[in-house]
């Protein structure tokens, strides 16, 4: 095209975090994605860029619209589009409004083989452990597996022959592993393919009947969000989930709910009804029950809670306080949170003046990523923090962490 370009993979990479390609850079990106470019100068970046056919969103809320939705997502989902945030603004905070709204569909089973108990109980201890290791490891290594497993559940919807509590139950795991392997995706850097997981798990624990389920995915679907600038409408989508949601929730779901109200606010500047929702968490935390925790918020606990708490006070200019929350969540996280909130530790002590600290805490996250974790976004993490560091460039700790940072393989 005749067009010099020094486009190299930081360049690409500071696109797919916000920063605008010059218009010589967009030209020739429109050539490559067959774009035309009168529609490029007509629209504003990114809105100029393909968003394939989402299925999850166009497709009829009933169990039928359900399948074609999954069947879809597994043919199709892995595709990122270069890490792009592609469901955003109306037609997400749309999407919440439609799965609030959306009758329970049920259809007959279509013929096929029949599904038993057994099986089904092998695929749910199969997730189980699934989500284990995702903890353990990060979700870059597991993704695959994740993702073959909605195969095959969605497989069995399609064809498999069923009774109705064998029907619901296929449905919840669809639901479960739609999204696992969303989270699976997001901690990996793959944010768009994370949401399309997301939509996918919010359809099918409707067609479950799993109305707590799919509160929790809505609140979940608003952390990509807000990282994307969006503040207002995670916002939007965590009022949405805790508006629509079954008024029987246990203490333990309200507090999972209220936490992410409180981050959401946090985020878009209003800390003082941040700090109510995230009271209101707590006090839904001290009254929970173990025997009340559903299976899919077996994660949560005082790790969480500490660690929204600490963000909530680090950006309400309390970095003291924050360090202290911040502490109890990294020692009581599992290994793969550990290397993502140590960053955020990192930035609650450098704050509060103690770069000595700092530096320790994001020394500690970057070993766990050279030999223990797969996390994207801990990287990530780790490189906010590296740029705050500018400041404090001479002193020998700060190089050394530096070149720590840079060594780091890029799918850690």
């Amino acid at each position: 095209m005749g067009i010099p370009l020094a486009t190299n993979r930081t360049t690409m990479w500071k696109w797919e975090q916000g920063q605008e390609p010059d218009a010589d850079a967009q030209r020739v990106l429109a050539d490559l994605l067959c774009v035309p470019y009168e529609l490029v100068r007509a629209e504003e970046w990114p809105r100029w860029l393909p968003v394939w056919e989402v299925t999850g969103l166009t497709a009829p809320w009933t169990e039928a619209g359900t399948v074609e939705a999954l069947a879809d997502l597994v043919g199709s989902g892995r595709m990122d589009r270069r890490g792009f945030l592609t469901i955003t603004g109306a037609a997400l905070t749309g999407l919440a409004a439609s799965w609030a709204d959306a009758p329970a569909a049920f259809a007959a089973a279509l013929n096929g083989d029949r599904v038993t108990d057994t099986m089904v109980t092998t695929i749910e201890q199969r997730i189980s452990t699934l989500r284990t290791l995702d903890d353990q490891l990060g979700g870059a290594r597991l993704l695959e597996q994740a993702h073959g497993d909605l195969a095959l559940i969605t497989g069995l919807l399609s064809t498999g022959r069923y009774t109705d509590t064998i029907r619901i139950r296929l449905y919840a795991l669809a639901a479960r592993v739609s999204h696992l392997t969303g989270w699976m995706a997001y901690d990996a850097g793959l944010r768009s393919a994370g949401q399309r997981y997301y939509v996918g798990a919010m359809r099918s624990a409707r067609t479950a009947g799993d109305d707590a389920f799919g509160a929790f995915v809505v609140a979940e679907m608003g952390v990509q969000v807000s990282e994307a600038g969006q503040t207002a409408e995670r916002v939007d989508l965590i009022s949405t989930a805790i508006d629509n949601a079954p008024r029987t929730l246990s203490p333990y779901t309200e507090s999972f709910l209220y936490l992410h109200k409180a981050e959401a606010l946090s985020r878009d500047g209003d800390h003082q009804r941040a700090g109510t929702a995230l009271n209101r968490a707590a006090f839904h935390w001290e009254r929970h029950t173990v025997e009340e925790n559903p299976d899919w918020l077996d994660w949560f606990g005082e790790a969480q809670l500490k660690s929204t708490e600490g963000k909530v006070l680090l950006r309400a200019g309390q970095p003291e306080r924050a360090t202290s929350s911040l502490e109890t969540s990294v020692t009581k996280a599992t290994p793969r949170d550990k290397a993502v909130r140590s960053a955020r530790l990192a930035e609650a002590r450098l704050a509060g003046n103690d770069l000595d600290g700092a530096l320790d805490a994001a020394n500690y996250g970057a070993e766990l990523l050279e030999d223990k974790v797969s996390s994207a976004r801990a990287i990530g993490r780790l490189k906010e923090f590296s740029e705050q560091l500018q400041p404090h460039r001479t002193v020998p700790g700060v190089r050394e962490f530096r070149e720590r940072l840079h060594t780091l393989p890029e799918t850690a």
